[in-house]
């Protein structure tokens, strides 16, 4: 078993830093936080497998001192979960700052940062997905943050009997080359996974994996924009706030979890095209949705078309993103490109 490390307890990891990362393995730290639900407190073990994992890939880690924090159905108040993302981006060591889960009421945080001290500090990575959407989208609109849709340390970082190696690979691809200019090449897992085992109780074997279906090209051509991911339901909540991201001429990548189905994605769609924020994109790239949720590629179709009427932009669904396993890392605002005659997706890290 690890030792958990906080603000107040840190011991230092002499393992060695692999994969060619560029951060300084004396000095450099993952910051872990729980901006939503107080999962963490009732999986202790799972919370532990996840940061014993990524101190054997060689990074420090420092957990935030509400971390396993539980205060009704938030891991803390807002204003305790707010200072625990503060302290992250005003502590020098860490680099990257990684969410435990999401949840619901991350929104509640938002009043709570100071944005132009963030904004100092804005030398950081911050990664999530689900209601860490709001964070996303909040820290790079209003202080420039670099902002990732991609695995949490729960869901992802903590899989027995390790994180899945195409959501590490596509981790790594990220926080090593953001920044470079290098063009990244959106791959497709071979296999994916929608098994839910009980954590702490039920996760103590590998989940069964299934064949991954091919992407499913709901509408042909060519596009470029700036990328855009988002949990569709999370992504609503900030409509008609300051931190709403600009979606012009976006490229719009989206999911939703499996409680979501074609009438409420509709309905969510329909939300931001009335509100007057996606008269002007220019593509929609779909996470994979969860069968439960019974969304098909012609479903997809029929909701484009109720919205988006005689559309000409191009829309491809089931990428290994959001609410599935694995998942991609996406870098919100980068460059990417569409062609479907080629059945290609890649990004300007």
């Amino acid at each position: 078993m690890i030792t958990l490390i906080f603000p107040e307890e840190l011991m230092l990891s002499w393992l060695l830093l692999k994969n060619n990362m560029s951060y300084n393995i004396n000095e450099d730290y993952v910051g872990i936080v729980s901006p939503s639900a107080p999962v963490a407190a009732f999986c202790p073990k799972r919370l532990a497998r996840g940061v014993e994992f990524l101190e054997e890939q060689g990074f420090h880690v420092l957990l935030s001192k509400n971390v396993s924090a539980v205060s009704g159905f938030t891991a803390g108040s807002a204003q305790d979960r707010a200072q625990d993302i503060m302290d992250m981006f005003i502590d020098k060591r860490v680099k990257i700052i990684i969410a435990t889960i999401g949840g619901y009421n991350a929104n509640d945080v938002l009043e709570y940062l100071d944005y132009n001290l963030i904004t100092k500090n804005n030398d950081k990575m911050f990664i999530g997905y689900s209601d860490s959407t709001i964070l996303l989208h909040a820290l790079n609109v209003k202080s420039g943050v670099k902002t990732v849709m991609g695995p949490m340390i729960l869901p992802q970082f903590a899989e027995f009997p390790q994180m899945q190696k195409f959501s590490y690979d596509s981790f790594l691809e990220i926080i090593n080359n953001l920044g470079t200019g290098k063009i990244y090449k959106i791959p497709a897992s071979d296999k994916y996974t929608e098994e839910m085992l009980a954590w702490d109780k039920d996760d103590i074997r590998a989940r069964e994996m299934l064949d991954n279906k091919s992407w499913q090209v709901i509408s042909s051509g060519k596009a470029s924009g700036p990328l855009m991911p988002a949990n569709l339901n999370t992504l609503n909540e900030l409509v008609g706030t300051e931190y709403m991201p600009d979606l012009n001429e976006a490229i719009l990548f989206l999911e939703d979890d499996s409680d979501e189905e074609a009438s409420t994605v509709q309905r969510m769609l329909m939300h931001l095209k009335q509100a007057g924020l996606v008269n002007n994109i220019r593509g929609i790239i779909f996470g994979r949705f969860q069968q439960k949720s019974e969304i098909e590629a012609d479903d997809i179709k029929i909701i484009l078309k109720n919205v988006f009427g005689d559309y000409n932009f191009p829309v491809i669904s089931n990428l290994d993103f959001g609410h599935t396993d694995p998942i991609l890392s996406l870098p919100v605002g980068n460059i990417v490109n569409i062609d479907t005659d080629s059945f290609m997706v890649e990004m300007k890290l």
